[in-house]
């Protein structure tokens, strides 16, 4: 499918989410597919509180591009997250930390991550991954908003 590259806007209120799995789903937004961008890829998660997640961006890992111990194994690149709503603790190679709402986060590649929502309230996070990822792992059936 070819887009046309220019600006555009993608206002949240009309994004799909779809579930990554019981407790967290994502809106793609900036892609290949929609933007004709290889250089980033951008969306929205939501996670409820207690939500588990993973991330691997290790180059030559030989599970990449694959689901592993319930981490996807993306292959290497930076990703940046501006929290909207919730907290997060993160537990990776060497610690742990958290960050919040109006908090900016850089994840840089060649580690794996572990995430934990902490808050009582759903987290919402803005990310940015750079290059774009050649593989996501795919998400289920579309859910409403709300």
């Amino acid at each position: 499918m070819s887009v046309e590259r220019q600006p555009r806007v993608f206002p949240l209120a009309t994004q799909t989410f779809r579930p990554n799995n019981p407790t967290s789903s994502s809106a793609r937004i900036v892609t290949p597919d929609t933007t004709g961008s290889t250089g980033i890829w951008a969306g929205v998660f939501r996670s409820q509180p207690g939500s588990e997640g993973g991330w691997a961006f290790l180059a030559d890992d030989p599970d990449r591009d694959t689901m592993a111990d319930g981490i996807p194994h993306l292959g290497v690149h930076d990703e940046v997250y501006l929290c909207l709503a919730g907290r997060i603790r993160i537990d990776w190679d060497h610690g742990s930390f958290e960050f919040g709402k109006d908090d900016v986060v850089h994840f840089p590649a060649g580690f794996t991550y572990r995430s934990v929502v902490v808050s009582d309230e759903p987290a919402v996070v803005y990310y940015v991954m750079a290059p774009a990822p050649g593989w996501m792992m795919p998400l289920g059936d579309a859910e409403p908003i709300g």
